[in-house]
């Protein structure tokens, strides 16, 4: 009986061993030239994913015998399906060459807008656009809502970029100050980073770090991974840009064993849709490879941006009524031409130097080091002793005069009525020596300002009542990475990232423009004394232009960071774990002694560490080969950045009180269809994010601090009633993203098809953390208590969003599609500083106001919802082929029917500080502190003709 079961068992497991099958074959282009990088699937088994070689070469090894589509894609190119069957006979099965055509619009259509999304600072909404919008992904409901929902600041689960790891070459590309990738960086380099290499979304576990929560995208620039030829296109917009001009070279890999890239743009206009910007910004991109053998490759790419562009303001309710949604606070004429205060000039090259190293077929490490150098300056109106020059500011409005009317009890004055009128006809005639910064009145200052003497180097000269300064931040970024992966077995991977990274970031301010004086006080208009000076170690001294005053410090910072990644495959289940180990070290050194903090500005400050855990895993479940169902959790611990650990750097050595890392647990599941005509992802999400770090700063008026004045000490005069400039510090801070997502693309015929997307989600604070301030007054950091934010919505992208869209695709290579999107749930963000218990407390009585109620309170503190937005795209393009040349041109346009009601962006002021203060603000008719807002630009196109040869 033994001997029987043997000997059946023995036939079983040779018969299965003779079925399995070797399935190989070539991928060329229409002219019979390999396609290296081409992504090839078996659709019966999804992980069964691989890539061709440099000769276009692929292999499936011991593939069992079944039904399979063989899925062929490379971005560029028409996907190729085949379908194939597999009997028991057959031990290897050769494809042949296998033809892909070149299609520039497949190409082409993956960027149909601008890439404002690239320029953005702070790489809030936008930034996540930018990410969305060079994805690479296959997946319906990320594709639709990047490319439509994405373009109005919608933010896919709520989260920034924040919480995106952007990797180029292994290296991290965040900004150690925000935690954000910059990708004004690589932006106009669309050429070089439209495609990732490895796209883990969301959720999933990566093999090349450690995912966040907006996932990992990584980028490779090897320069045989570029398609060959050269690429000119020539784009017109009226966006961030009007025109830009792109060319683009690869030589694939030489005889010589050589392979070059290289990429360069300008964009460029004279003036945008918002009145006073420009933008002149050049990119560059060079990537050189050197084959040395089979197993070891070298490759040095090297990138830039030279940048320089002007700001917009944010504005009232009350500014856009009377100057329309194009007005621009920040530029005013000199001498005839248009000047803006706020530009930023920018340039951050990177030099990055790759080892590629294949040990075996089964193992290969990847090791980069990296320099980042460069300079991030952006400049503003700075005064001394003088009114604010803004015509926004509150007193240079309409408004002003209509509160002073209403304090008049209702009996105002001939002279104010005539003063209000007087006003407001110059507003709406557009008085542009009102209207706008009026640079002629801040020159005729300067020269009219008082000779002083430097007190410190005994010079004379006109001291300057209001100059140009620039915010300086020149950091010095090292980088070492190294990624290893290996295959134990054919359904097992593993793979060991390593990182290491040095920053030294120099912040100082530097005068800029003197505005025809000779020199500028390195002291503060508020305070006497030595409280007074920015830097006591050089009393009273003078800046020029060049010189720098007000700041002066760095910041150093260096990590290391470990990731280990697994993937198991078993029958019909998928199996990924992701562990994370990381320590950072931070700490600044102030070269200035400010005279508020004398104690605590100058040297070194201590040394902040903190580790960073994390646990990840993913199972996915293949009910067979188009039906999926896919479990996804992680809970890490997220390292506070500098702009978190440092309350105001450029005052002191202060760290955020009771700071510790984020802790974030995220969940979800997901069911996906793939099938030839339907393709389905539904989507179920969670996120908890706890003990997170907001940080604001901004002028408050009527807030009482005289509980917390110290015994002694510099106090400026008003500082327990009028404004006072502060940094609001929440700690404690606890969020809750959940939500779901559904996107379908059905293909109605094989030229026709229609896209369906719906994300569902609501963002919330959860609890009431504890608010304390830091101000340039008067020393100390007084705690408010809890603000009682809890239930309020978190901001920053509309919690809801809706996509229904047609494309027609011509067998004649035209195509045309149209999209229609709603958008909901827009609100304000709010201010923590006006839900203390503080803000209901009259200073005189130290008790409530007489007129305060639950209601009343929670009436005042309504936070503020925009009104739901409609808007419509359309886009349209065709390709040629002349000879072994292709052209392709397209147009699309979005917001097609110029709604200007969409707000991209929204705060509250939080100016008035005391529940009397902002009531009566909001009973007048035109508050002075309504929220400061954005609106969308209206009606956008992006036409583009590109030649690829």
């Amino acid at each position: 009986m033994k001997l029987t079961l043997k000997f059946l068992f023995t036939i079983i497991i040779g018969q299965h061993l003779l079925s399995q099958t070797t399935i190989s074959g070539f991928i060329k282009d229409t002219n019979q030239n390999p396609i290296d990088w081409a992504t090839v699937s078996l659709e019966k088994d999804l992980n069964k994913t691989i890539t061709t070689d440099t000769k276009g070469y692929f292999e499936f090894q011991n593939i069992a015998q079944g039904e399979f589509t063989i899925v062929i894609s490379k971005e560029g190119f028409i996907s190729q399906v085949i379908n194939l069957s597999l009997i028991p006979s057959e031990d290897i099965k050769n494809l042949g060459d296998i033809t892909l055509e070149y299609q520039p619009l497949e190409a082409e259509n993956l960027i149909s807008l601008t890439d404002e999304e690239l320029t953005t600072d702070d790489g809030g909404a936008l930034g996540q656009v930018g990410i969305g919008l060079l994805q690479s992904s296959r997946d319906v409901f990320s594709k639709v809502a990047a490319y439509e929902l994405g373009a109005y600041w919608f933010n896919i689960r709520g989260t920034d970029n924040r919480y995106n790891n952007v990797m180029i070459d292994g290296v991290p590309m965040a900004k150690n100050h925000s935690g954000r990738p910059d990708f004004s960086n690589w932006g106009g380099l669309n050429n070089s980073f439209r495609y990732t290499y490895e796209l883990a979304e969301t959720n999933n576990v990566s093999d090349y770090s450690f995912s966040n929560l907006g996932g990992t995208y990584y980028y490779d620039t090897r320069a045989s991974s570029y398609r060959k030829g050269l690429n000119l296109s020539y784009s017109l917009t009226n966006k961030t840009y009007q025109h830009r001009l792109m060319l683009s070279y690869a030589t694939g890999m030489l005889p010589s064993g050589w392979a070059f890239a290289f990429n360069a743009s300008r964009r460029w206009m004279d003036e945008g849709v918002i009145d006073g910007t420009f933008n002149d910004s050049y990119a560059y991109f060079v990537s050189a490879e050197k084959k040395i053998s089979e197993n070891h490759t070298l490759n040095f790419t090297t990138f830039g941006t030279p940048t320089r562009r002007s700001g917009a303001s944010p504005n009232t309710q009350e500014v856009y009524d009377l100057r329309g949604k194009n007005y621009n606070a920040y530029w005013g004429w000199q001498e005839g031409q248009r000047r803006n205060e706020r530009i930023k000039k920018m340039f951050e090259p990177v030099f990055m130097l790759t080892h590629y190293w294949k040990i075996n077929k089964n193992t290969k490490i990847t090791t980069t080091a990296s320099y980042q150098t460069g300079y991030h300056k952006s400049s503003r109106l700075n005064w001394y002793n003088s009114t604010n020059p803004s015509p926004t500011y509150y007193r240079n409005l309409p408004s002003y005069i209509q509160y002073l009317i209403a304090k008049a009890n209702g009996s105002p004055t001939e002279s104010l009525e005539a003063a209000y009128q007087e006003i407001l006809n110059r507003w709406q005639e557009n008085d542009t020596s009102i209207t706008q910064i009026n640079w002629g009145s801040l020159y005729e200052a300067n020269y009219n300002a008082p000779f002083v003497t430097d007190l410190y180097s005994g010079e004379q000269g006109r001291r300057a009542s209001y100059f140009l300064v620039d915010d300086v931040i020149k950091d010095r970024t090292f980088n070492a990475s190294a990624h290893l992966q290996t295959q134990f077995a054919d359904h097992w991977k593993f793979y060991i990232n390593l990182n290491y990274q040095n920053l030294v970031s120099d912040n100082y301010r530097e005068v800029e423009d003197l505005l025809g004086a000779e020199f500028a006080l390195n002291r503060s208009s508020f305070l006497q004394g030595d409280a007074g000076d920015y830097n006591i170690l050089k009393p009273n001294s003078i800046a020029k232009v060049g010189d720098r005053l007000e700041y002066n410090y760095k910041l150093n910072k260096q990590a290391i960071t470990a990731n280990a990644t697994t993937r198991l495959y078993v029958d019909h289940w998928n199996l990924a774990v992701s562990l994370l180990l990381g320590w950072n070290e931070s700490y600044r050194n102030g070269m200035f002694q400010n005279g508020l903090y004398a104690d605590n500005s100058y040297g070194r400050s201590s040394k902040e560490n903190f580790i960073d855990v994390g646990l990840r895993g993913g199972i996915t479940y293949k009910i067979d080969g188009r039906n999926f169902i896919t479990l996804n959790s992680g809970y890490f611990l997220v390292s506070p950045t500098l702009n978190e650990i440092f309350v105001n750097p450029r005052l002191n050595n202060m760290v955020t009180p009771d700071l510790t890392n984020q802790k974030v647990g995220t969940s979800d599941i997901t069911y996906t269809l793939r099938s030839p005509k339907i393709k389905l992802r539904a989507t179920a999400y969670y996120t908890r994010i706890k003990d997170a770090v907001e940080i604001s700063r901004f002028y408050a008026q009527g807030l009482d601090l005289s509980q917390y004045l110290p015994s002694q000490g510099s106090v400026s005069q008003d500082a327990t009633s009028s404004n006072v400039f502060l940094s609001e510090i929440l700690t404690g801070v606890d969020k809750e993203y959940m939500g779901t997502e559904l996107g379908l693309e059905l293909k109605i015929s094989p030229t026709i098809t229609t896209f369906a997307v719906a994300s569902i989600g609501q963002y919330v604070y959860k609890n009431n953390p504890n608010l304390k301030i830091l101000t340039d007054s008067y020393e100390g950091m007084p705690d408010l208590g809890s603000a009682k934010i809890k239930n309020y919505k978190i901001a920053g992208s509309p919690q809801k969003g809706y996509s229904l869209g047609f494309r027609y695709n011509s067998p004649k290579y035209w195509w045309v599609g149209v999209s229609g999107n709603l958008l909901q749930d827009i609100y304000s963000d709010i201010s923590a500083l006006s839900r203390t218990e503080n803000f209901i407390i009259n200073p005189e009585s130290q008790q409530p106001y007489s007129n305060v109620t639950n209601q009343s309170v929670k009436s005042l503190l309504k936070q503020k919802r925009y009104e739901d937005a409609w808007v419509f795209n359309a886009n349209i393009g065709k390709s040629f082929r002349i000879g072994k040349y292709y052209m392709g041109v397209s147009l699309s346009v979005n917001n097609i029917f110029n709604d200007r009601g969409l707000v991209s962006g929204s705060f509250e002021q939080g100016r008035y500080a005391n529940y009397e203060q902002l009531s009566f603000d909001r009973s007048l008719t035109t508050p002075l502190f309504g929220d400061k807002l954005f609106y969308d630009r209206g009606r956008s196109y992006f036409a583009n003709i590109s030649f690829k040869l």
